[in-house]
């Protein structure tokens, strides 16, 4: 669904008979405190997977309880928007990943990305590939960020590109 998804799918045309059982996973980002965690709902599993990659706190106590209103909201929301009604909520299940620690305080972002563009369903390589290494996670934020700004979409791609050059230029004069 990705190509398909929109800030405001609800009055789309095309997502009036959408199916969102032909995904197999739904993400939510969540922000608690400026720490993020992603709530997965997976549709083939049928499970609600909860990916945290600091694992601070406990799971049951702390983030099962907000993780349920999550994906209260989340139900609700599919159950209103989409025309395919068949999951059987009451069948899913709770998994906590707790294979992932980061490796900072501050990469649980970058962690949250990683996911949605590697997780399915389970631990695989792609996701323990070197990634505790700090460095690996500043390339892969580097990487995102100028994916970001040299995208032909970006608005605002000029005006960065000549701030930027404008910047290295005043840089490079400081230096000699």
């Amino acid at each position: 669904y990705y190509d398909k998804v929109d800030l405001d799918i609800t009055n789309k045309e095309w997502a009036k008979n959408l199916s969102f059982t032909e995904c197999n996973l739904w993400f939510f980002p969540y922000c608690d405190n400026k720490h993020y965690i992603m709530i997965c709902v997976n549709i083939k599993a049928e499970r609600f997977e909860v990916l945290d990659s600091l694992r601070h706190k406990d799971f049951k106590e702390y983030y099962k309880p907000m993780a349920e209103r999550v994906v209260k909201y989340a139900i609700n929301y599919m159950n209103t928007q989409f025309a395919d009604k068949t999951v059987k909520w009451e069948r899913f299940t709770w998994f906590n990943l707790e294979k992932v620690t980061q490796p900072d305080e501050k990469s649980c972002g970058m962690y949250i990305i990683r996911w949605m563009r590697h997780w399915e369903g389970k631990y695989n390589s792609a996701l323990t590939k070197d990634w505790k290494r700090i460095d690996l996670i500043n390339e892969e934020r580097e990487c995102l960020m100028l994916d970001i700004i040299l995208d032909e979409d970006n608005l605002e791609r000029e005006r960065i590109m000549k701030e930027a050059t404008k910047y290295c230029n005043k840089k490079n004069k400081r230096k000699f």
